[in-house]
């Protein structure tokens, strides 16, 4: 956290003992080191720091450090160091839920039976670290309000003792918004005073900017709160009928949802500040905010609204047969048309690289802005939805008509991508090889397509000409443009592949499973999973390792923008979802359950492996356009894993009478024990090129490159240092095992029969009983002090008890 005193020095202000070297700006912005002085204080990745005379801090500067000595003052626990992690916030988190259900069960005669629910509930949340927004400061909490409804009504029909038709509908709306509350979002309370760039963008116009700064928490305010009414409404049918030793089934069933979703654009703008590529740095990130020098600036004219629909078509056929005492055959088909989801509006623009055409392309100077008087087409390879915006529609889309958005030609896909037909088989088989039927094999194979979500296309909503936006690199807040008539690459733009494919997975098993004496039950499986068109998000126009190596040769002043180096000029990052990425699961799984007895028990082992070249959605990898490089464990891979549940009723006391027999019988304990190992984190390095894979080896890593701050840091055996500019690092994905965990939850209850209406229930929960510290978060950067170390723990051991009345 970080204050500032009368003289300028950026201080904790909490204790100004902390003694430390500095570096002094002086008026021309020279950095100099100075001689020890008292109460200064950073953040991580931090040698030196910075004094920084009292005049020379902006007024936004002054706001931004407000922003951390707020946060600081309403942390529950402050470590007076500059290492990563030094403040912990843990703030009130309110929920006031209600939840009505009603339900109708009629049957008229022996043929209909009619089922009906409705279900009202309120959820009201007050987070205090803001909603869907990254940032670690508790400074934009928002007012959760998510009153629902759902409504369900289905009618099942005996038509003969072998033929049953079942039709069901349901609807469900949710009326999700969040705005934000208090006023830790807003501009004046920390005294930002910045010109924005547009006005009357969206509703949180004085919301504080998205800020990031190198080696710091970043913060957020309001600009990003959602507004997302939602209607679901899904009809199906089903038909069962059964002939000899075949059950059939046959179903259809239509889904139509409505999504009317703002958004969520930096309207109130996103600056970062760091020193890489900055030409107007102090050598520290800090300092650069203080005194407003930022890395880049971006803010969109406004938060457009999407009215988001789709519908989904899907039937199924499947054919369940016994063939005869031991062996049983599955077999079937399911069908789905995977139609995109698009805007009603069609307010959606979309990057086709294949549109992009070089000899219309602008000209983007080495500082990163574009020279007007060379012509070119600043929407080159952009393409609106569908024919453009319906003429009734135009009252809902600002600037849905002008010649603004005309200069962009229409055609694109209304939901950017073509939509497609799904079939996936599923086959399956039970056999039992002995006469005694306590053996079991059993063995299957499916196909299962995904439903493309709707955060793939919302944020298509924030690309222009529907909602223009502006970047600047390398200047102040006091003066975002430089003071000149200057065009900037639009900020990111979110594109989808024209060609995406529905992501899907095929899935298969075999297993062995055995009645054992004493009721135990045992199974032996293996099971695989393929992964295929998982969907992932890279910054297609990303400069290559060449380019900007050749770049970061040159002496500093002869440096481009990183903007002028990219492939598709006038932008900046394009965000593009691909369907490219795959995945595999290989485990084996081991279980067995003990079903008799005062001691009921379940053990379960997975022994596992995930590799993958994409273990998110909104993957963005160093090089995406080397998918191998980027293959290894997934994140959420958790290589071994024990879990075992146990029920014991204590009977101890059974056959006693009187007072003992009421004070000490009737109990029963529980519990979950869970054991797995961590996650493999990559290891990266900040360089010149930015943050990038390290190098590793089982032995020290000689400092053949000459880099500066060059040094090996030991883990696990392995050692890491950071990767010259020459090349990409030697480290692959996940290569730094980081700590299991290993929880006991126990619980003892106790049912007391009061009479025979009446009955009452004791209650004690543990969990975590042991207070096992299960450390999470180890920190993968290598250039960071707290490299190797953890930052945080599962929750301790928690102790709650209940007491239930029945009737």
């Amino acid at each position: 956290m970080v204050g500032t005193a009368d003289d300028g020095v950026i201080r904790d202000p909490n204790n100004a003992a902390n003694t430390c070297v500095a570096q002094v700006v002086n008026s021309s912005g020279v950095v100099t080191t100075q001689a020890n002085r008292t109460g200064c204080f950073g953040g991580t990745n931090v040698a030196l720091r910075n004094i920084i005379p009292t005049n020379r801090i902006t007024v936004d500067g002054a706001a931004i450090a407000n922003v951390y000595r707020t946060a600081s003052g309403i942390a529950a626990s402050f470590t007076n160091s500059p290492i990563a992690n030094n403040a912990t916030f843990q703030q009130p988190n309110p929920l006031d839920y209600r939840e009505d259900i009603f339900r109708l069960d009629y049957r008229f005669n022996e043929k209909h039976n009619v089922y009906g629910r409705y279900i009202h509930d309120k959820n009201v949340l007050i987070d205090p670290f803001g909603t869907f927004i990254n940032s670690q400061l508790p400074t934009s909490p928002s007012n959760r309000l998510r009153p629902g409804t759902s409504i369900q009504v289905s009618h099942t029909w005996l038509v003969t003792p072998t033929f049953i038709n079942e039709a069901k509908i349901t609807g469900a709306w949710v009326a999700q918004r969040i705005p934000p509350a208090g006023d830790l979002w807003k501009r004046e309370t920390y005294g930002f005073q910045y010109q924005q760039l547009f006005t009357g963008g969206g509703r949180f116009e004085n919301s504080i900017p998205d800020t990031t700064i190198t080696g710091f928490a970043s913060f957020a305010g309001a600009a990003r709160q959602l507004l997302s009414p939602t209607t679901d409404i899904t009809t199906s049918d089903t038909i069962t009928y059964t002939r000899g030793s075949h059950t059939f089934k046959t179903g259809v069933s239509i889904t139509r949802n409505r999504i009317d979703q703002n958004a969520r654009t930096t309207y109130a703008g996103n600056v970062d500040f760091s020193t890489g590529s900055n030409t107007r740095t102090t050598g520290n990130a800090l300092a650069d905010a203080l005194l407003g020098n930022f890395r880049t600036y971006s803010e969109q004219a406004l938060d457009p609204l999407g009215f988001f629909r789709f519908t989904q078509y899907e039937a199924f056929g499947a054919d369940s047969w016994r063939v005869n005492r031991k062996l049983s055959l599955e077999m079937g088909m399911r069908y789905q048309y995977g139609l995109p989801i698009y805007t009603q509006a069609n307010n959606l623009a979309n990057f086709d690289p294949s549109l992009y055409n070089p000899a219309q392309a602008v000209t983007v100077l080495p500082n990163g802005t574009i020279d007007p008087t060379r012509g070119g087409n600043r929407f080159n390879g952009l393409i609106r939805a569908g024919n453009g915006v319906p003429p009734e529609e135009l009252g809902r889309v600002p600037g849905g008509g002008s010649a603004t958005v005309l200069a962009v030609p229409a055609g694109a896909p209304r939901g950017l991508y073509s939509p497609h037909h799904y079939f996936m088989p599923r086959v399956g088989f039970a056999f039992s090889p002995f006469d005694d039927n306590k053996t079991a094999i059993r063995g299957g194979f499916g196909m299962y397509y995904d439903r493309v979500e709707g955060n793939l296309i919302f944020p298509s909503l924030s690309n222009p000409p529907y909602a223009p936006s502006a970047q600047f690199t390398n200047a102040n807040l006091t003066n975002i443009s430089g003071g000149a008539s200057v065009i900037a690459p639009w900020a990111q733009v979110n594109a989808v592949d024209p060609n995406l494919d529905n992501p899907y997975t095929m899935s298969y098993s075999l297993s062995v499973q055995r009645e054992l004496p004493y009721g135990i039950f045992a199974e032996a499986a293996y099971v695989g999973n393929l992964g295929r068109h998982l969907i992932r998000q890279p910054d297609i126009n990303q400069a290559s390792f060449e380019v900007l190596r050749a770049n970061i040769a040159l002496p500093a002043a002869q440096r481009s923008d990183v903007n002028a180096l990219r492939p598709f000029k006038g932008f900046s990052a394009i965000r593009m979802r691909l369907s490219d990425s795959t995945s595999n699961y290989h485990g084996l799984q081991l279980y067995a359950a003990k079903r008799k007895g005062d001691l009921l028990m379940t053990v379960g082992y997975t022994w596992s492996k995930v590799l993958t070249d994409a273990s998110g959605f909104n993957d963005n990898p160093e090089d995406p356009f080397n998918r191998k490089f980027n293959y290894g464990p997934a994140t959420f891979d958790r290589r071994h894993i024990f879990a075992a549940t146990y029920t014991y009723r204590i009977k101890l006391f059974s056959r006693t009478s009187g007072f003992v027999k009421h004070m000490l019988d009737g109990y029963e304990i529980s519990g979950i024990t869970r054991l797995q190992s961590g996650p493999n984190e990559t290891v990266v390095a900040n360089t010149a090129l930015g943050s990038r894979r390290a190098d590793c080896s089982d032995s020290p890593i000689p400092n053949t490159f000459n880099i500066t701050g060059f040094v090996n840091k030991e883990f696990d055996g392995v050692f890491y240092a950071q990767a010259p500019d020459s090349r990409r690092g030697t480290c692959g994905v996940g290569t730094m095992p980081s700590a299991g965990s290993q929880t006991w939850d126990f619980s003892l209850r106790r049912r007391i029969a009061l009479n025979e209406r009446f009955n009452l229930q004791l209650q004690a929960d543990l969990s975590n009983a042991f207070n096992r510290a299960n450390f999470r978060t180890l920190e993968s950067n290598h250039n960071t002090a707290a490299f190797g170390t953890y930052s945080t723990t599962s929750p301790p051991r928690n102790i709650q008890f209940g007491l239930k009345f029945t009737f």
